[in-house]
């Protein structure tokens, strides 16, 4: 049991210290360009550039910091990458009934020996934070607010397609790999439909990451206040997932595939959301000069 949720912990560590390090390389852009110069001017990477010179010119427009298809995209997509591999390696185990899942049942069968009347209470109504309803409500009043914030409907649209289009790759995904809730006897909700991933951690998952991703962006100036609202998003996304195998309705890999596979969505939903905005401001340039 401890092994797992050390598993999940040092998960959801990684994917705080990578969101972290993105962070700081996007909103660094003359720190990357001095180190790229740097590296340029060495003697064996100007060799190969004058070597492959179509090559280079392609690799160097993929790490430029201030292209629409640049570094930003380009870290996307490695991240991207990382959380698919990590999702298809859950996936394996429990097509094949191993790794991972070894662990699944002996979880669940030692919390529903220790339940207390007021700890599942409490996971109740946390769990219900990541229902769909729970996730449908943050994702308005957020939007609303940051289109009111920023005047515009972006904010409100990227919260939208982010919960839409998990909700079906979440259905999609269910009913392909149609793995069976776990017994009844260990259950405290009377869920029904299939188990793998967890869709309430999906959907806490691309709601909260992409809400700090904007209120980090477009609200909040401070360093400390930014660190503040990431670490409310993801303590939210750990102890949704959490509650969902305290209550005996998921079993653990469902709930750290659900992290996986929402990360994964909510990078490709700001990804395109911020390449759109890039691609957009040499347009709002021009038509101002015009």
């Amino acid at each position: 049991m401890v092994g797992v949720w050390v598993l999940g912990v040092l998960l959801v560590g990684v994917l705080g210290l990578c969101g972290f390090a993105a962070w700081w390389v996007v909103g660094h852009p003359e720190r990357i360009r001095a180190g790229l110069t740097w590296l340029a001017e060495r003697p064996a990477v100007a060799r190969m550039k004058s070597r492959y010179p179509r090559q280079w010119q392609f690799l160097g427009r993929r790490f430029a910091p201030g292209e629409a298809a640049g570094l930003t995209l380009t870290l996307g997509v490695l991240w991207v990458l990382a959380l698919g591999v990590g999702f298809r390696q859950v996936l394996d185990s429990v097509l094949e009934s191993d790794g991972i899942t070894v662990a699944d049942r002996p979880v669940l069968g030692f919390l529903a020996t220790h339940r207390q009347p007021w700890s599942t209470t409490a996971a109740e109504a946390i769990s219900d934070v990541g229902s769909p309803l729970g996730v449908a409500v943050t994702a308005l009043v957020v939007g609303v607010l940051l289109a009111w914030w920023r005047r515009s409907w972006l904010p409100l649209l990227i919260l939208v397609l982010g919960g839409a289009g998990i909700a079906v790759i979440n259905t999609a995904v269910k009913h392909l790999v149609g793995r069976n809730r776990p017994p009844r006897v260990t259950a405290v909700l009377g869920e029904h439909g299939f188990s793998f991933p967890s869709g309430h951690t999906t959907g806490t998952t691309v709601v909260w990451l992409l809400s700090a991703w904007m209120i980090s962006r477009w609200v909040i100036g401070s360093r400390a206040g930014r660190v503040l609202v990431w670490t409310a998003a993801l303590l939210a996304i750990v102890t949704v997932g959490a509650t969902r195998v305290y209550l005996g309705v998921h079993f653990p890999s469902d709930v750290l595939a659900g992290w996986a596979l929402g990360a994964a969505w909510a990078v490709i939903i700001a990804l395109a959301a911020r390449v759109w905005e890039q691609a957009q401001s040499p347009r709002r340039d021009y038509a101002r000069s015009a």
